[in-house]
């Protein structure tokens, strides 16, 4: 797998930590996926994964969360048959 690919598949990996630190409830907010989706989807390797901040509580940096959310709406908006029509 190339770099290009790599960074295409989970453009979150070459992303700085930043932004806020999202906790699982926000993800499930911002998203509308649930929390056992998000969760097999991260060990899949298909969303960004969460950080452990204490033996208690993960949380995943904004910035990840959008790098996602982006990848996903580009993919959506780049299919055959999408509607540009009024955009």
């Amino acid at each position: 797998m190339s770099d290009n690919t790599h960074s295409t598949d989970h453009p979150w990996k070459n992303l700085e930590p930043t932004g806020r630190l999202l906790r699982p409830a926000d993800v499930v907010d911002r998203t509308g996926l649930s929390r056992s989706q998000i969760y097999q989807m991260i060990s899949e390797e298909r969303f960004p994964p969460f950080i452990k901040l204490s033996t208690r509580a993960s949380a995943m940096p904004e910035a990840w969360l959008n790098a996602f959310i982006e990848m996903r709406v580009r993919r959506a908006v780049d299919r055959p048959g999408y509607p540009t029509d009024g955009l």
